[in-house]
């Protein structure tokens, strides 16, 4: 009898197991619950000849194309989640409240951005609004916070958090270096018992969206409609992007605030075609994240405000209802590397960025020319050490960019870049980021720019870097 019960566990198990498998030919794969595009079967022998990376690939392919994942996973994460109350699926989840896994580095401040790291990210935003300034545009660094910043009453108590982590320090420095910015950890700390943000979703609901737009608004310094006593919905109605993390095979709806509003007229001019705006507008809002990299908007009415770009990551989605309707026109972008090449004359610049992501404001210099300086540090002694620099004409501009020896001291974060030419010097300040995909390598210390050719720069120069009282020497360059 025992024997026969183990026989008949046995089959089943590895039935159970089998079952996905031979499904496979008859059930197709879901890529939109994926949210990615799927691993193609991967060859045993390619141009290369044996393929020694198959298992990892066929691998990858198989798991992406397992009928009932999604259910499969769902179930797992039901039981690790609501249950036990451990981190599943890159979701932190306690009580009904569900966060990104990685928010607990902030959180707990193991994450720590390093004093000249800090210092660079406050240059680099004190560059762009000097050239926006400069040009009679206004500029706002919105810094906006982890929910687990916020809400951190509802991350599990294994959790400690810290006293203070990379936001609370450069919003420190941000002050110190003179930056306009939109103090988001203020304003959503001050009005969290409104429930500004979604218990199962990584980012603000609507009404701390239209909260977070007033304060955006007021930072700029412009006139805006505040929408203060629109009526609304609160409805269990917002797929959370947390929660589809957990089941993908469908879970929990969130709340959400829906206003009643009434917008101006507008049309997208990127894309361009639409006919619906309404239901182009929903799909940008939603977390689906199609085809929203670069959106650019006009609006029919008469507007407040003249001219918006807005670098902006998901939580700008939101935002944009509110930032089309006070604008004449509109640009929202999705990247890296801002833009501030052109002109920015009447118009504004709103810098969106979540805590999580900080770094990545030096991830890599953004688009603008280097303001030329009439001198560095004069008083500058040799470095016993050189600087690496690599040039190169890009057409629209050249291009510097370069590393520091890692014990350089970098003092305040300004970097300034001097070409001897056959003239005289011309000094010019350089964003202080190490460009990783570029250089490669772990480097922090490093600076990057473009030069106008306009600038009038010709022949051979020497390149000498500046930085914390030190000058570096850096080769020459052939303009």
């Amino acid at each position: 009898m025992r024997k026969g019960f183990k026989i008949a566990y046995s089959v089943l198990f590895f039935a159970a197991c089998a079952l996905p498998a031979a499904m496979m030919p008859f059930v197709q794969p879901n890529a939109e619950i994926e949210k990615k595009s799927l691993t193609e079967m991967p060859a045993f022998i390619d141009e290369n000849g044996v393929n020694t990376d198959f298992s990892t690939q066929f691998e990858s392919w198989f798991n992406d194309r397992i009928p009932m994942r999604p259910e499969l996973l769902s179930a797992a994460n039901l039981i690790k989640g609501e249950v036990l109350s451990t981190a599943s699926s890159n979701v932190i989840s306690n009580g009904g409240w569900l966060f990104y896994d990685s928010e607990k580095f902030d959180y707990m401040d193991t994450n720590a951005m390093s004093g000249s790291q800090l210092n660079a990210t406050a240059v680099t935003l004190s560059l762009l609004e000097e050239k926006v300034t400069a040009d009679g545009g206004r500029f706002t660094f919105v810094p906006m916070p982890n929910k687990a910043s916020v809400y951190g009453e509802y991350m599990p108590a294994c959790y400690k958090k810290a006293d203070e982590n990379n936001l609370t320090r450069l919003s420190a420095k941000l002050t110190e270096y003179g930056i306009n910015y939109t103090d988001m950890l203020k304003v959503m700390t001050e009005n969290k018992d409104k429930g500004i943000y979604h218990a199962r979703d990584s980012h603000w609901n609507n009404l701390g969206a239209i909260i977070g737009y007033n304060e955006i608004m007021n930072s700029l310094g412009r006139p805006h409609n505040t929408y203060e006593n629109a009526t609304y919905k609160y409805e269990q109605i917002w797929r959370a992007d947390l929660d589809k993390l957990l089941y993908p095979a469908g879970g929990y709806m969130d709340w959400q605030y829906e206003f009643d509003i009434t917008y101006s007229l507008f049309r997208f001019t990127n894309p361009a075609g639409v006919r619906d705006t309404a239901a182009q507008l929903a799909i940008f809002m939603s977390d689906k994240e199609e085809n929203d990299m670069n959106i650019t908007t006009q609006n029919l009415n008469k507007a407040p405000n003249k001219s918006l770009y807005m670098v902006r990551d998901s939580f700008g989605r939101a935002l944009l209802p509110f930032m089309i309707d006070n604008y004449a026109s509109a640009n929202f972008v999705r990247t890296n590397r801002p833009d501030v090449s052109g002109s920015f004359a009447d118009k504004d610049f709103v810098y969106e960025i979540v805590e999580r992501n900080l770094k990545n404001v030096i991830a890599t210099a953004p688009y603008m020319f280097a303001p030329e300086r009439t001198d560095s540090d004069p008083a500058a002694i040799p470095a016993d050490s050189e600087a690496k620099a690599v040039f190169s004409d890009e057409g629209y501009a050249f291009r510097l960019y370069g590393s520091l020896p890692e014990d350089a001291e970098t003092g305040s974060g300004r970097i300034y870049v001097i070409f001897g030419t056959s003239t005289g010097k011309r000094v010019f300040e350089a964003f202080p980021i190490y460009e990783t995909e570029l250089l490669g390598g772990t480097g922090t210390k490093g600076f990057s720019m473009f030069i106008d050719k306009k600038a009038g720069l010709s022949g051979s120069c020497s390149i000498t870097v500046v930085t914390g009282g030190k000058a570096y020497n850096a080769g020459s360059v052939s303009v």
